[in-house]
């Protein structure tokens, strides 16, 4: 049929998800996200899965929770890190070292707040198991996370 138009699908444009940001502003983050971007899409979609920016002094801390950790290691090569330390200290107007650093402590006590109690109780008793605390000495460990089977 002569008047009919061939339907094209639009690109889906992905919201860009808020990061909490300290020492600089979320502005700055985006501009270093968009540079990222222009030079190589792969390290852009990796700083996507971040949960916060932190500068301080002349570092830059990139933060992934535990869940993203992957993506964490990922930015850890020392070319990847080079092309975040450029963009970022480009945007920033001085020179930033640059570093993924998983969340810790205080920094989850938000998603903490959202755990169940029952996996709080889990950790508790294998942290006060005698055979679990023999094997984390022995071998030098330590209990990074606990759920039950049916979770994995």
């Amino acid at each position: 049929m002569p008047n009919e138009k061939a339907f094209i699908p639009e690109p889906a444009k992905i919201a860009p998800c808020e990061v909490a940001t300290t020492g600089m502003t979320a502005a700055q983050v985006a501009e270093i996200k968009t540079t990222i971007q222009a030079q190589q899409k792969f390290i852009a979609e990796l700083l996507e899965h971040a949960s916060r920016w932190e500068l301080e002094g002349g570092e830059l801390r990139i933060c992934y929770p535990s869940e993203k950790s992957t993506f964490a290691g990922l930015i850890e090569g020392r070319e990847t890190l080079e092309k975040i330390r450029a963009a970022s200290s480009k945007v920033l107007g001085r020179a930033v070292r640059v570093c993924a650093r998983l969340e810790t402590g205080a920094a989850n006590a938000p998603h903490l707040a959202n755990a169940a109690p029952a996996a709080q109780e889990m950790r508790a008793q294998f942290e006060n198991d005698p055979m679990v605390k023999s094997m984390l000495q022995r071998f030098g460990g330590r209990i990074s996370e606990v759920r039950r089977r049916e979770e994995e």
